[in-house]
């Protein structure tokens, strides 16, 4: 994975949690929306490090 899709994907993880976590704090409910792109984002960002680590296992 590249240092630049990493760092965009896992900044969108950690502000969604951020996010969340302070919304659930106040008490304003996590629309579905931002749920879906919560799960697909770390879909992503879990299908890049295995091809990554493939990659690793396979050259050795």
């Amino acid at each position: 994975m590249h240092d630049n899709d990493s760092l965009d994907l896992n900044s969108k993880v950690y502000i969604f949690v951020l996010n969340s976590l302070i919304n659930e704090y106040v008490g304003i409910e996590i629309s579905q929306e931002e749920k879906q792109l919560a799960k697909t984002t770390y879909e992503q960002i879990e299908k890049k490090r295995a091809k990554e680590n493939h990659k690793y296992h396979v050259y050795q």
